[in-house]
């Protein structure tokens, strides 16, 4: 059994999300109101809620209708709600539990990304299967663009979900991650920095394809293989994941994907 968001409601959200200001209180409590009826689909929405609570906390009470500028915080955020509302989200609301997927992802600072996934069941013996590991080099933009680590470590995350989020609709997912900031970033869904400019669309694709995320932080040492991936170290591969060697397997197949462009690669 499943929940879904209304589509005319939906509708009416999104023209006020593309407003560039909005008037207090009617407009923006019925915006909040609705957004927050949302929330009950998409859970990871309720993050995106607080830059209007923010912006309404600053604003005098002596009036009871006023007309103000949405901060720059607020419209990004709005942004993102837009996307939301544009799609037809649906969660599913079975009691029983969901199915788990185990993923580990790595970054390095100069060569790229890697992650693998496993199914849960397979728990006795965690080794991936052909197909479920990739080793990516960041674009040429990327790479030159010296972004800083963390910001590499959430974008494997953000590709192992434009790769297979599709493949893990309505399950749960368990990131394993060596990186805390990553960690404690997935686990608030909220982070400083420029890596901010990544975990909205890390959150957008797991809402999107009704993911639950959970996040595990794990010793360097216990991420070895997707550290080997991301490195694109094929004897450490070898080592601990013979299978994911050219000819049963060539993990580079997965290429560099953005949100706009993920369709054609699936």
């Amino acid at each position: 059994m499943t929940t879904r968001k209304e589509a005319t409601k939906s509708t009416a959200a999104s023209a006020k999300c593309n407003r560039s200001n909005i008037t207090f209180p009617p407009r923006a409590a019925k915006l909040k109101g609705y957004l927050n009826f949302v929330a009950t689909v998409v859970p990871l929405g309720r993050i995106f809620h607080r830059p209007l609570y923010n912006m309404q906390l600053y604003f005098p009470t002596e009036r009871s209708y006023y007309r103000r500028q949405i901060s720059s915080e607020a419209q990004r955020d709005l942004t993102w709600w837009q996307k939301v509302l544009a799609m037809a989200p649906e969660r599913s609301i079975r009691k029983e539990s969901r199915e788990t997927i185990l993923m580990w992802s790595d970054a390095t600072g100069t060569k790229g990304l890697g992650a693998f996934y496993i199914e849960s069941y397979l728990q006795q013996n965690p080794q991936p299967n052909p197909g479920s590991a990739f080793s990516i080099t960041l674009p040429p933009r990327l790479s030159r663009s010296q972004e800083h680590i963390n910001t590499k470590e959430i974008r494997a995350v953000e590709q192992a979900l434009l790769h297979w989020g599709k493949i893990w609709k309505g399950k749960g997912v368990i990131c394993h991650v060596d990186n805390h900031a990553v960690f404690h970033g997935l686990e608030n869904q909220t982070i400083r920095g420029t890596t901010m400019n990544v975990l909205p669309r890390s959150l957008l694709l797991a809402t999107e394809y009704d993911l639950e995320i959970d996040a595990r932080w794990i010793p360097i040492v216990d991420n070895a293989l997707a550290d080997a991936l991301s490195r694109f170290d094929y004897n450490r591969i070898a080592n601990q994941a013979p299978q994911l060697i050219y000819p049963t397997c060539n993990h580079r197949d997965h290429g560099f994907l953005t949100y706009n462009n993920r369709d054609c690669h699936q």
